[in-house]
């Protein structure tokens, strides 16, 4: 976390941080394995390497929930991939409580392909949610401030931690499954029948998903 702390302060203000004074000596808390995952602007962005190694080598459940989900085709394919093989994917996204609809239509647009494939699309009802969290197969687990979008792994700067715990993990899905429950699933006849006007909205917003 300080690394990354570093370089964002160093790439904006030019200066180095250096001595005890600006890295004092940190003790051990807990005995839980975590990793800081940081991305920078314009960058191979390690995010959504880590969230592709997790993709690939999920053989039970890949729940995700994400705020501003615009998945690119390489996520896409990984996610579709998983559910062809048996894996449990569901993503759960914001509903009619959206703050950002254009970002919702531009990622609308491959909500059919995620669908055909056998990917789980569910839409949460109380109010904004503003989650960025997975969990596969329980042990991996990735919070931060990152989404499910071209832009989290090209453009922002971004920070995540990833937690290999199965405790973390049951805690995560607790809180993933209590979230469900509060929402309605999306489903692959709603997608084909949406309305002309969501899909000229979708086609004008979709050259633009990697900026939303």
């Amino acid at each position: 976390m300080q690394s990354a702390f570093q370089e964002h302060w160093a790439k904006t203000s030019g200066e180095e941080l250096s001595g005890a004074d600006q890295f004092p000596g940190l003790a051990a808390a807990g005995n839980t394995k975590a990793q800081i995952v940081s991305s920078h602007s314009f960058s191979i962005a390690p995010v959504p390497l880590v969230q592709a190694v997790a993709f690939a080598a999920a053989t039970k459940r890949i729940w995700i929930t994400n705020a501003y989900c615009t998945p690119t085709p390489d996520q896409v394919d990984l996610l579709t991939k998983a559910a062809r093989r048996g894996v449990d994917v569901r993503i759960l996204v914001p509903g009619q409580n959206n703050d950002q609809p254009l970002t919702k239509s531009a990622g609308r647009g491959a909500y059919g392909k995620l669908l055909e494939g056998g990917v789980k699309i569910f839409e949460y009802e109380p109010t904004m949610i503003h989650i960025k969290s997975i969990v596969a197969d329980t042990q991996f687990s990735m919070i931060g401030s990152s989404n499910l979008d071209a832009r989290s792994a090209e453009i922002n700067e971004e920070l995540d931690v990833v937690v290999y715990d199965r405790d973390f993990g049951r805690r995560t899905e607790e809180t993933f499954i209590r979230d469900l429950s509060q929402s309605r699933e999306y489903t692959l006849e709603q997608f084909r029948r949406r309305s002309l006007w969501e899909r000229v909205v979708e086609w004008l917003a979709y050259p633009f998903r990697s900026q939303l």
